[in-house]
């Protein structure tokens, strides 16, 4: 992996895989930060010319976290690779890549979410996952980051479908989690002009959902209407895994990703 160190907007900037292939880009979730993709940057090495950064208030990041600057960052990365872009994002790094699909669909070929959400999609669903955001919030303003670590790795996301080696690796990544963004209200302030979800089914960028057999049920459902708005849209449940799929199961995502940028997913 070589870290590009270029754009002042990312400064933790990494990339791999084959430069003379298409240009993916990888936005990590909650609570983590690009490592969480090693194994999935591995797998796809061969096919992609890989992209990859710590999010604002994440990781090595020495930005200050703000969520409503991400795509913008997405923005200066994009112009910096100089060509058009899958895009990948992963949990709440789906809201960011949507968001930027949504801001500038000719930079965007593809996109791909993974176990993510939609700004604008309101659900029908129980969330039986749901995150008590505000419950972290007061341990991480209380400097309680040791409870809260502990605690978030007891979360359904972080449990379900992992083995020994992905729940070890996963606890590494959580324990440099300093939860920067729940102690920044930017970083944690989900507002967000204009329905991303009704923009992007008019745009009908094509679109691959990779979901774990265990996702939460809001997660399947916002797949399951999106996908069934055009056929250029797919799906792929992982069976075995949870929400944690990039991490646990890197091969059989790697595999539905192949699929998608050949044209040939289910």
């Amino acid at each position: 992996m070589t870290d590009t160190s270029g754009t002042a907007a990312l400064p933790t900037l990494c990339r791999s895989g084959n430069p003379d292939a298409p240009a993916l880009v990888l936005i990590h979730g909650w609570a983590q930060d690009q490592r969480i993709f090693n194994a999935l940057r591995a797998e796809l090495a061969e096919q992609f010319d890989i992209y990859s950064f710590d999010r604002r208030g994440y990781g090595a990041s020495i930005l200050p976290a703000n969520l409503s600057l991400e795509h913008l960052d997405v923005s200066q990365l994009v112009k910096q690779i100089g060509k058009q872009i899958t895009l990948l994002g992963f949990s709440q790094g789906a809201r960011i890549a949507t968001r930027f699909a949504s801001h500038a669909p000719e930079l965007v070929t593809k996109l791909i979410i993974c176990g993510g959400v939609m700004d604008g999609y309101v659900t029908d669903s129980i969330d039986i996952h749901a995150i008590d955001l505000p419950h972290f919030k007061t341990l991480a303003l209380a400097g309680e980051l040791v409870a809260l670590r502990r605690q978030w790795l007891a979360h359904p996301y972080c449990c379900l479908g992992m083995d020994d080696q992905s729940a070890a690796q996963l606890y590494a990544i959580t324990q440099d989690y300093c939860a920067n963004d729940l102690t920044n209200a930017a970083g944690h302030d989900f507002s967000f002009p204009g329905n991303v979800y009704q923009q992007l089914l008019q745009l009908q960028i094509p679109t691959l959902f990779i979901n774990g057999h265990y996702e939460a049920p809001p997660r399947l459902e916002l797949a399951d209407r999106y996908t069934a708005s055009s056929p250029d849209h797919h799906k792929t449940i992982i069976q075995g895994a949870g929400h944690m799929a990039v991490l646990s199961h890197a091969v059989q995502v790697a595999q539905a990703i192949e699929l998608f940028a050949q044209g040939s997913a289910s």
